[in-house]
């Protein structure tokens, strides 16, 4: 049984069916969902750096709070970070004790229209956090998204 679930994002569509089964999981184990999005590694000063955190932030929370909500589902914490995206989110994996990390394959939708089934590797980002997490690592993959699955 879950009670920790991290859910990295990187906020594109293809998310949004792998946010769905991680609230799913969530809610039915009564978990804590924490919700991780990396900026990867921002050559500014500190204040451009905090700006561009805060503005992701905005962006997670329009992305998922709403859905969330809606299910009656407030137990959940929005993390933003700059920096090396695979190291920020193991720290925070271990930081927070996390049970399970859910994550896509990669940081684009596997599928366009016409082209081969036959999807590619995993993404450098999902590869290096299998490595390297200090828990599970549930990989979500592109059977699961509604209208691909093949019975």
């Amino acid at each position: 049984m879950y009670k920790r679930i991290l859910f990295g994002t990187c906020l594109t569509e293809y998310c949004d069916h792998i946010f769905r089964f991680a609230l799913k999981m969530a809610m039915e184990n009564d978990a804590k969902l924490w919700i991780y999005h990396g900026l990867g590694r921002i050559n500014q000063d500190a204040e451009k750096v905090l700006e561009a955190i805060k503005e992701a932030e905005k962006r997670v929370e329009e992305a998922y709070v709403t859905e969330m909500r809606s299910k009656g589902f407030n137990d959940y914490m929005i993390n933003v970070s700059d920096g090396d995206v695979v190291s920020e989110l193991v720290k925070l994996a271990r930081n927070a004790k996390i049970d399970v990390l859910v994550m896509g394959t990669s940081t684009q939708a596997p599928l366009g229209t016409g082209e081969s089934v036959n999807v590619g590797p995993l993404g450098p980002v999902t590869a290096d956090t299998i490595l390297w997490a200090p828990c599970p690592v549930l990989v979500v993959p592109p059977a699961l998204i509604p209208g691909l699955a093949r019975y």
